[in-house]
């Protein structure tokens, strides 16, 4: 009894990152279709429908005259899929610096829209991965280091982009090795047959990479009328700025916002940190109380309480120079979440139900034989529900609110909270069956992201609009909101305002399989008309970001597209009352990049 008790703790602390498992864009992935045309930069505009949780036919406007064609036979697109993703994701990461003048070396479109797009000062961070090739080794895409890049737009039509390595510690270590050093919970550092599985047990299963998430903390705003204070530590003055990377479980890593060099650990830079997160792994997204000037991290502890096999999360609340106003935790049962979000009185998270394998999964996984997504599944036997943590930290009521079915929600638009309705937007998966996201196979190491898709394992997520009455607190509407004629699933949503409004999403449209991403969605979440422009089969778009300036009357769309043909990069335009007419712009940013994952806007802000 206790050699088992033994074994069960020491499996179950193996784990903890495992089962934080998103690394954050299992999400990322989105998109099973219906068949339309793969011509390059078509756009597709669906007529509203009325029904619910349904995919219906609807008559359909072609915006822009569509190309032939590139592909054409089930076999020619999974090949095709299949080397677009792998050229991007293996691309070689290397340090970058450009200068561009926009309207010079911008490919221009609409010149007029353009003209007042190089008016817009501000400062576009997105976070991503490196090269998922190390040494001579394919690690998991959610497992690769984090290169982060900034477009800082000077309001006078110059552009400066930058590219750098977030370095970690273990980035600087696997850098010098050339190798793997630690494998992970997705990926392995050797084969796992004998004797090499050796290795992999020895190795560490955490991989902190900080290649996910970049925001700015303190916020540009609160700089702006207080002297910076440069110690790091809490003062007189204003606390000093970093860009904060980080992915799930993980700890957060300081970057300078002006030349993305790393600067170290968060809790080494800002020494108080260290008794309030010093060892704790958090989750990538966090969440900003603009109204207050508050922001919030959470960690997931699996398997949390007394090692039962459930789930403890905890939710920290800081001011603008880290000072904790508050904690809270709760404990529930085992389930798994990336994507949370925040209202002025909750912390709203999404229990995705799941169960562990004990036998043989973690033997395996301890073994090396094995890797850490085989020792739990999701439970699709059990409905999702929405917990609902009071910030409140006097009132100790938590509410799951039970939905109808299962699900796995994986990425939340905005949430609102008015007249007791909660209203949010989630990307929901309706069963998921964790492993070979991106279609990743480690041991043969190459990707097939179609095949992985259509195995059955991974159908695509759709979105879903849920409305929590707060005084009952049940689930009024449950509503499937239909993306263009294709019904394109999508992910990675942005939305125009905490209403909804409009939304931008990634998606992809192919008769089979959903991933890489290749197109960009426009939808009006009130008449649930919808646009979908795509780029074609050679390439793979970043998460689409709104950009605005307060000192101008219109507002843009950014997307970083990657062209495995050409091996380059570009960043796509739209002036967002015009998205349908099409891109007003591509800006060059010469050689291609592994892919963007997720990013911020900093309106008037440009640390050049």
């Amino acid at each position: 009894m206790v050699l088992g008790r033994v074994f069960l703790i020491v499996g179950l602390s193996l784990i903890g990152p495992l089962l934080i498992i998103q690394r954050a864009t299992v999400l990322a992935f989105i998109a099973r279709s219906r068949p339309t045309s793969t011509g390059t930069n078509a756009f597709h505009h669906k007529v509203p429908s009325s029904s619910l949780f349904s995919t219906t036919s609807s008559s359909s406007t072609e915006t822009t005259k569509t190309k032939p064609p590139t592909v054409t036979s089930p076999a020619e697109r999974a090949a095709r899929a299949a080397d677009t993703w792998t050229t991007v994701a293996l691309q070689p990461t290397q340090s970058v610096r450009e200068s561009i003048d926009l309207l010079k070396d911008a490919k221009i479109s609409n010149e007029e829209a353009f003209k007042r797009f190089c008016r817009v000062k501000g400062t576009y961070y997105i976070n991503g991965l490196a090269s998922c090739k190390i040494g001579d080794r394919i690690m998991h895409p959610f497992e690769a280091h984090g290169h982060v890049k900034s477009f800082a737009f000077d309001g006078d039509g110059r552009l400066i982009y930058r590219g750098r390595l977030v370095e970690t510690e273990l980035a600087k270590q696997e850098t010098s090795a050339q190798k793997p050093l630690a494998r992970g919970v997705m990926s392995t550092v050797a084969d796992t047959t004998f004797p090499s599985n050796l290795l992999n047990m020895v190795s560490s299963s955490e991989r902190d990479t900080a290649s996910l998430i970049s925001f700015l903390w303190p916020p540009p705003s609160s700089l702006r009328e207080e002297e910076v204070d440069d110690t790091g530590d809490d003062g007189d003055g204003a606390q000093e700025q970093f860009l904060i990377c980080l992915c799930d479980n993980g700890e957060p890593y300081a970057l300078d916002p002006k030349t993305l060099k790393t600067r170290g650990k968060l809790v080494d830079l800002v020494p108080h940190l260290e008794q309030i997160l010093g060892g704790k792994k958090l989750l990538a997204h966090h969440r900003i109380d603009d109204d207050v000037l508050v922001l919030c991290a959470s960690t997931l502890d699996v398997p949390g309480q007394d090692y039962m096999g459930n789930t403890t999360m905890e939710f920290f609340e800081f001011d603008n120079k880290f000072r904790l106003l508050q904690t809270k935790n709760y404990t529930t049962r085992f389930m798994v979440f990336h994507d949370w979000q925040m209202t002025q009185d909750y912390y709203v998270v999404p229990l995705n139900p799941a169960v562990m394998q004990w036998w043989p999964q973690m033997a395996e996984f301890l073994t090396g034989t094995g890797v850490g997504t085989q020792i739990f599944r999701m439970d699709e036997t059990c409905p999702g529900a929405f917990i609902l943590i009071p910030r409140d930290v006097t009132d100790t009521n938590v509410y799951e609110v039970q939905a109808k079915d299962f699900f796995n929600i994986f990425h939340f638009g905005p949430v609102n909270q008015r007249d007791e309705k909660l209203t949010l937007y989630g990307a929901a998966f309706d069963s998921y069956t964790f492993g070979r996201e991106m279609g990743y196979e480690g041991a043969n190491k190459k990707f097939d992201p179609i095949d992985w898709a259509e195995s059955g394992d991974a159908p695509a997520p759709r979105l879903d609009k849920y409305v929590i009455d707060l005084k009952t607190m049940s689930i009024d509407e449950c509503t499937r909101l239909p993306v263009t004629e294709e019904d394109v699933p999508v992910d990675m949503p942005c939305f125009s305002n905490e209403d909804g409004g409009v939304a931008y999403f990634l998606g992809a449209s192919r008769p089979e399989g959903w991933f890489p991403f290749r197109s960009v969605v426009k939808m009006d979440l009130a008449t649930k008309e919808a646009w979908n422009w795509d780029a074609g089969d050679s390439s793979v778009m970043s998460e689409p970001m709104i950009a605005r300036d307060e000192a101008l009357d219109t507002s843009f769309v950014l997307s970083v597209m990657h062209s495995a043909d050409t091996k380059t990069c570009q960043l796509v335009v739209w002036e967002e009352p015009s998205f349908e007419a099409g891109p007003i712009a591509t800006i060059p940013l010469g050689q291609l990049t592994p892919w963007c994952v997720h990013g911020v806007w900093y309106p008037g802000y440009n640390p050049i």
